[in-house]
């Protein structure tokens, strides 16, 4: 018990560490910025701004390796709360978020709110329906959750098999952002620096599987959160003269619509469906302030409820619910992530607005004093393009297009700030994308292999279960670089589907699995099976006709499908077979917040099981 009591005590110079984790970060940005000064040129700091944080990276990694099944699978159970609270932040946001949805707001205002109220909202569900009684049952995996639940092999090989399409969505959209900013701002061809994520994330995973994701996790998720609040402040700074741009961005919004007006930007129609922009580059032609202007009012609540039911049951997200110490620091680290999310949505209008007044600035003074001086650098970067100039060499606003993920990259660039600034923000966003595809990788390949492997082998010795984790990692990493060599990844376009997955195959499981006692073996199958069946339909049938390519069209089959799989589930609870005495009390077990985890409970009477009929053996 000492022993036990030592594991899972937290290590109390976590703070000293990250401090000088943080530390290191900007010295090395003060560095460059006076490499900068002294001539430097911007390839070399790119160069050192992205790649000396990796090592970093990869060095906690090292340093967190382990063979322990309980610290490979959910780091000894000894998170603190802040820290797993910033590994929850980074898996919803992820670099889709950090690059794809910032770049979305720039294309369509108001209309893309939908997506970051819906991780709010989504982690607001998650802590209030699910982490704490997912933290007592302590499964390493969501479809261990629903195994142990109701004692059923079947059941876990199930959800085990449905949550691969959601989570390699996410995998591939991460590791594609992640790619595109090394191949940005290193001397390298695409493929390389899909291969550079890969490895690099397969290595973290393989090392210390959860408990160096952890650790290199919350250091990616520190050296993000500074390199984005760094260049946001000093351009606020510029702008505003206030350091605060979540507070202060308002006050321009007047300039900005008079910038648009003066550009040509025209009022727009709404439409049924979304009309999220794509990642190849397209004019910005909506203006910011309109609501619902590429999106209805019903498209608006569908893209909401979709990704605030999917957050909710993210599988990814969920992963994290058995590695805290406690029912209370798992809530305690839920509310972490719903403060870090919430900072992270206000703060992503605020760098549109910023970008958006000086681009469009800009453009108004081009026929009286020409080009500007970002242009040319914002297209050497491949950020934007220029199309129909005509012969006084002067652009208006449809004939600039902007690459929806570079919009972040480009605020340095549109405010004239040092280039040191470009590749902090690009620092930033390369960290957390690594810190979610990381996740989404552990969480993919650990289902694969425990959840499949222990359905078939219940008591696996020690070795043999670490290497086929390791070899699911290493397998799942290779077919995702495959799969980016050869598929036009839309990192957007993936996290939108991948969440009305999971809110549609998972969420009505899940709620009548923690929250109704009479849910049987049948209702969570069927929950599961329609829930991914019908939403699989509508996105086959959909997309035949145009429909389910928007964000808005995939967003309600997700609640047709969540309503359908949620009246699935309770009429086979009801009208199949009553559930059992065993599921009866373990439910009522999971409801209570204090006492060991049952998975371990049940750990340990299979391995006391074990040693007796090993014992037994022996003696006859």
């Amino acid at each position: 018990m000492a022993l036990q009591s030592r594991q899972r005590t937290p290590n109390p110079h976590l703070g000293a560490y990250y401090g000088i984790v943080a530390s290191a970060f900007v010295s090395l940005a003060i560095l460059l910025a006076m490499a900068e000064q002294l001539g430097w040129g911007g390839g070399s700091i790119a160069r050192l701004m992205i790649l000396m944080p990796m090592v970093l990276y990869m060095a906690i990694a090292v340093a967190a390796r382990t063979l322990n099944i309980e610290d490979f699978f959910t780091s000894g159970r000894r998170v603190p709360q802040i820290y797993n609270g910033f590994l929850m932040a980074a898996i919803t946001v992820g670099g889709t978020g950090f690059f794809a949805y910032t770049g979305a707001l720039f294309f369509v205002g108001f209309d893309g709110l939908a997506i970051g109220l819906g991780w709010v909202c989504g982690l607001l569900l998650a802590a209030v329906l699910f982490a704490p009684y997912l933290r007592r049952v302590g499964a390493y995996t969501l479809p261990a959750y629903f195994g142990l639940r109701f004692r059923s092999p079947l059941t876990r090989m199930v959800a085990s098999a449905l949550l691969i399409a959601p989570t390699f969505l996410l995998l591939a959209a991460e590791a594609k952002i992640a790619a595109m900013v090394l191949s940005l701002f290193l001397p390298a061809a695409y493929w390389v620096a899909v291969l550079i994520v890969i490895v690099f994330i397969a290595a973290t995973g393989i090392l210390g599987g959860m408990r160096a994701l952890t650790w290199s996790g919350s250091a990616q998720f520190i050296t993000g959160s500074l390199g984005l609040a760094i260049p946001l402040t000093v351009v606020a700074v510029v702008l505003t003269n206030l350091p605060a741009p979540q507070f202060t961005y308002g006050g321009l919004l007047g300039s900005l619509a008079n910038a648009e007006a003066a550009a040509g930007v025209g009022a727009a129609g709404p439409s049924a469906v979304a009309g999220f922009p794509g990642h190849e580059p397209v004019a910005a032609v909506t203006p910011f302030l309109q609501a619902f202007s590429t999106i209805s009012e019903a498209g608006f609540f569908a893209v909401f409820v979709c990704f605030a039911l999917g957050t909710a049951a993210l599988p990814s997200l969920l992963a994290r619910s058995g590695v805290t110490a406690s029912v209370a620091d798992q809530r305690r680290s839920t509310a972490w992530a719903l403060l870090l999310v919430s900072l992270f949505a206000m703060t992503a209008p605020a760098l549109v607005v910023f970008a958006k007044v000086l681009m469009f600035g800009d453009i108004v003074l081009i026929p009286t004093q020409g080009m500007p001086a970002w242009f040319n650098d914002l297209s050497a970067l491949q950020l934007l393009r220029a199309t129909d100039l005509n012969g006084d060499g002067s652009i208006s606003f449809s004939d600039l297009l902007v690459a929806r993920d570079g919009v972040a990259l480009a605020l340095p660039t549109l405010a004239a700030l040092p280039y040191i600034l470009t590749a902090l923000m690009a620092a930033a966003g390369l960290a957390i994308a690594l810190a979610a595809s990381g996740s989404h990788l552990f969480t993919l390949s650990a289902s694969l292999s425990d959840d499949l492997y222990r359905s078939i082998d219940p008591q696996p010795i020690v070795l043999p279960r670490l290497l086929l984790a390791w070899a699911a990692i290493a397998g799942t990493a290779l077919i995702t670089a495959i799969y980016l060599f050869i598929a036009d990844v839309d990192a957007l376009s993936y996290m939108v589907t991948a969440f009305a997955l999971a809110a549609a195959t998972f969420f009505p499981a899940l709620f009548l699995s923690t929250w109704w006692q009479r849910c049987t073996l049948w209702g969570a199958l069927a929950s599961m099976a329609t829930g991914f069946g019908v939403m699989l339909l509508c996105l086959i049938a959909g997309g035949l006709v145009g429909i389910a390519d928007t964000a808005a069209g995939t967003a309600a089959a997700s609640l047709v499908s969540a309503l359908l799989a949620l009246v699935g589930g309770i009429g086979a609870s009801l009208y199949g077979p009553a559930a059992k005495a065993a599921d009866t009390a373990f439910f009522e077990a999971m409801r209570r917040p204090d006492g060991e985890t049952l998975y371990d409970q049940a750990e340990a009477q299979a391995s006391a099981v074990q040693n007796k009929t090993e014992q037994q053996d022996q003696l006859g």
